[in-house]
Formats: C-alpha cells, structure tokens, sequence
C-alpha cells in the first residue's frame, strides 16, 4: 500500500477485500480488518500487509524492514485473475484493481512470486497500461519501497508527448515502458492510439475510443496485438482525439524500441 495523500490513514479503519463471484455470477466483497490495533501510514510512506512479514523479507530484499504490518488473516486471491479492494471505515471503497495473469511482462518464463508495479499511482487503477512486472535486477519485486517500474508523468505545456523516446522492454527496471501522456484544456475528448513499424505496418492497438480525462497517460511495454515482444526499431505513435462536435485533432510522435547486444 502507498499513502499518495496528504493525509494520515488509520490502520484500524482500513479494510482489504476481494470480490468472490459464485457460479450464477452473484458477487460479493470479502473483507479483512487490516489492524485491530491503531497503527498510521503517513502520507508518502509504503506498508506491506502480510500476515507473514519475516518470510516476505527472507524471500525479497527490502530496503525497508520497518514498513511491513502483520494481518491476522489476509484475502484469498487467485493468481490468475481478481480483484483488489481497500476500504475504509464504513467499507467505502480507496482503490479498486482488477487483475489478471496476462498483464505480466509477456517473455517471463514463470510469473510465479512476480509481482505487479502500478507505473504511476496518479493514473487509474484500472488502466491496464499503467501495470507491468517487477523488474527482475530487483528480484520481481519492491515491498515497502517505491516500485522498480515507477514513472511519473513529466510536467509538459504539449497537447501530447512521449517518454522517454527511447525505452527497452527487457524487464530490467530501467525505461521499460513507452508513456504517452497528454493533457488537453477542456474535458470531453475521446482517442484511439495506434502504434505502427517503420514500414508503416500495424503493430498495437493501445487504446480504443477511450474517454479521457484533462490530463493522463497510456503506457505500451513494447507488445504486439499478438502479445509477441515487437522488434528493436523506430515505431510511429498515432494518436487521434475528437470530441462531442466531432473536432479532431491528430498527432503524430516518434519511439525508438531498443534493447542490448544480443537481444
């Protein structure tokens, strides 16, 4: 968990949840007290919910021992597809993620003890881009410190720009996702993305007449449609917005996808 506001959050008014659906697709939320005790995460800080902390840390390095809090009892998630809910008081819904196993980095051998890294906690929850595996140079995963594959937006007066030009989806924590973020000064607007080679050839839908907000970001980790790794080369970002009175306005911005010697 990452406290992001400016305020501070009291353990024992604080829920963790999964939604179990049964087979007539019923749903309902399970909830956990994450403390019975009172307990504070500050505002900036990271906390680790487990209800086995030593084993955590025998099995990641942490830079952080102190940041971790013993549950009695934690939810039951499936590795292969769920959804996270935390709560507060009341259970009135903080955050809500939906997850599945396809997110992760699509060359890993195994996902197993692989965990998922939000990019960037400005970005919503579910906004499938905005996730990517840990980074393997960090051993798959960060607990209680800041996430291997964090990048936060960059502060640009442009409609539309990428960063960085240059990434390298190998996985090792450093620019392995192309941000494509934009900021417009009305509300309203509807974009497709669409990601092509240098010959021109269609390589990724990213996003599909999606509504946005004023201000955002869509991340590619350098996959295909065909969830294959694309080739090292120069690729074209099209990005094309309209809005309610069918104004467009295209942009185009180029992306080099690279790697090491041997890759």
């Amino acid at each position: 968990v990452y406290n992001r506001s400016e305020r501070v959050l009291d353990l024992d008014e604080m829920y963790l949840g999964h939604v179990d659906t049964d087979e007539f697709g019923n749903s309902d939320t399970i909830y956990k007290n994450v403390s019975s005790q009172p307990g504070q995460i500050l505002p900036g800080n990271y906390l680790v919910l487990t209800t086995d902390p030593e084993r955590v840390k025998s099995q990641y390095y942490t830079s952080n021992p102190e940041g971790f809090h013993r549950m009695t009892s934690f939810p039951v998630y499936s590795n292969e597809k769920g959804t996270v809910v935390l709560a507060r008081a009341g259970k009135r819904s903080i955050d809500v993620f939906e997850y599945n196993e396809s997110m992760h980095y699509p060359l890993l051998t195994t996902v197993e003890g692989v965990s998922l890294e939000r990019i960037d906690f400005d970005r919503p929850s579910n906004d499938e881009t905005n996730w990517h595996s840990a980074s393997g140079e960090v051993g798959y995963a960060t607990p209680a410190y800041q996430n291997s594959q964090y990048k936060g937006a960059e502060e640009t007066e442009d409609e539309v720009t990428i960063n960085p030009e240059t990434f390298s989806p190998d996985n090792d924590g450093i620019d392995d996702v192309l941000n494509i973020q934009y900021r417009f000064d009305q509300p309203g607007y509807n974009a497709s993305i669409r990601i092509y080679d240098s010959r021109g050839r269609l390589t990724r839908i990213l996003v599909n007449n999606e509504l946005l907000a004023t201000e955002g970001a869509f991340s590619w980790d350098g996959r295909t449609d065909d969830n294959q790794k694309a080739s090292i080369g120069i690729y074209i970002i099209y990005v094309e917005v309209f809005d309610l009175n069918r104004n467009v306005k295209k942009y185009k911005k180029t992306a080099v996808l690279g790697g090491k010697m041997g890759n």
